[in-house]
């Protein structure tokens, strides 16, 4: 693989496995919405790392934006080997009853509509290429629930498991392969943002291994979905909860 794009790629999650590719000698196309200084920190690091790359602004909530910011990579890289289509929000921590419509619907444009639009743009690509790799970002809250805190999450991210079982199969045929990632507790900063900054503690006895995952154990794994180590695995989602 030498061309990678990767959606939400300035921090987190995205951020470890920009860095992580970098180190392969890729390619990597660091999408991001807001931050400005984020991805061009990122680029400089995969760039140190011996990478290349492209920062790409772009809200993936808006198809024909999408498309333009997939045409852009294309052009310059000559082809899309793979994605990882991890752009997305938890919302803020609240109730179901208690939550602002207006933040559920920001939840869905960026989690669920976004992700489809990826999807659905960079499979167009790939079928013409007849071949590509795509890994999905979902989570363990699609099986858990959420309950008490983030079932509007949840939610979004059990459409992500569909999406991800239906496109394995319609996109097989076409040498490409769909798989998914389901991270459980992570160290990010995603828990301060949803306003509750000690969730990491406040959940760790929650977890059978009795400590928190790491971006760069997520990453790790992405880049084996994405690499021909895996090249039997399709329509799968990899836990990455320790055990939770």
């Amino acid at each position: 693989m030498k061309n990678l794009l990767i959606t939400g790629g300035s921090q987190g999650i995205g951020k470890a496995t920009a860095l992580e590719a970098a180190k392969n000698g890729m390619f990597i196309g660091i999408n991001y919405n807001f931050n400005d200084k984020a991805a061009e920190k990122t680029l400089s690091e995969v760039k140190q790392l011996g990478g290349e790359g492209i920062i790409l602004k772009c809200d993936v909530s808006n198809h024909s934006a999408v498309k333009d910011m997939f045409e852009n990579f294309v052009d310059t890289t000559g082809s899309l080997d793979g994605v990882f289509n991890n752009a997305g929000t938890t919302g803020p921590v609240s109730k179901i009853h208690e939550l602002d419509p207006k933040d559920f619907r920001s939840l869905i444009d960026t989690n669920v509509i976004g992700a489809f639009n990826v999807a659905q743009i960079s499979s167009k690509i790939m079928i013409k290429q007849k071949t590509g790799n795509i890994v999905n970002m979902t989570s363990i809250a699609a099986d858990i629930g959420g309950a008490g805190e983030l079932v509007h999450y949840a939610m979004s991210k059990g459409a992500i498991d569909s999406l991800t079982y239906g496109m394995a199969k319609e996109l097989a045929v076409y040498g490409i392969r769909v798989n998914a990632v389901a991270p459980g507790l992570i160290a990010t900063d995603i828990h301060a943002k949803a306003g509750d900054a000690s969730r990491v503690d406040r959940l760790m006895p929650s977890v059978p291994l009795g400590r928190v995952g790491s971006t760069q154990e997520v990453a790790d794994t992405v880049m084996w979905l994405l690499s021909e180590k895996s090249s039997y695995v399709c329509g799968t989602i990899v836990r990455i909860s320790g055990g939770r």
